[in-house]
């Protein structure tokens, strides 16, 4: 019988192929408690104990259907601040090599946009302010477009395919060979 992976083999698996270097103290000292641990301890699967990991070096953002609960109760710069505050925590996932700034809600012939700059080019996406169902409109337009914010660089982010797991509404940033090569290993796909 084969043994379990360690946190260890797949964290130093996840260092040699350039998704991350643990220089941050945070992520360090996370990890360092659990390094022998069996893989495990991150999750009933190995798929999702490698996708928690993913999480707790900070290259993965994850949003589900209570992200935007309430947001249709908002005044417009309240709702501006909380897509505002859900972008930053996209591009705290991005290593620095994303830049969200000039979030601003824009309503053009009845139909409102939520623009940003990402990088120095204006994104826009549709956003549906007031709508009873604005938070799981928010949500969707999030989940599906996350994937197209451009770096200039080979890494992105990535939406992820894995058998029997429940990822629909999140990315992993890297590039895109490095983790399909991590993925190949635990029957996760990345796409860009």
């Amino acid at each position: 019988m084969e043994s379990e992976r360690t946190v260890r083999e797949v964290v130093d698996l996840i260092i040699e192929l350039g998704l991350v270097d643990l220089d941050t103290p945070t992520q360090h000292t996370l990890l360092m408690e659990s390094l022998d641990e069996p893989l495990s301890y991150y999750g009933d699967t190995e798929q999702s104990a490698v996708l928690e990991l993913l999480s707790e070096v900070g290259i993965r953002y994850t949003l589900d259907y209570k992200t935007f609960r309430g947001i249709d109760e908002c005044t417009d710069d309240e709702r501006r601040e909380w897509y505002k505050a859900e972008l930053q925590s996209i591009a705290a996932c991005s290593r620095g090599m994303v830049a969200i700034t000039n979030v601003r809600l824009v309503e053009t012939d009845a139909n409102w946009k939520l623009h940003f700059d990402c990088n120095g080019v204006t994104k826009s996406w549709r956003v549906y302010p007031g709508d009873k169902e604005e938070d799981f409109e928010a949500t969707l337009v999030f989940a599906t477009s996350l994937t197209t914010l451009s770096t200039g660089a080979v890494e992105q982010f990535c939406s992820v395919d894995a058998e029997n797991e429940d990822v629909s509404g999140g990315a992993v940033f890297g590039d895109p060979e490095a983790l399909n090569r991590l993925g190949a290993h635990f029957d996760i796909t990345f796409e860009s």
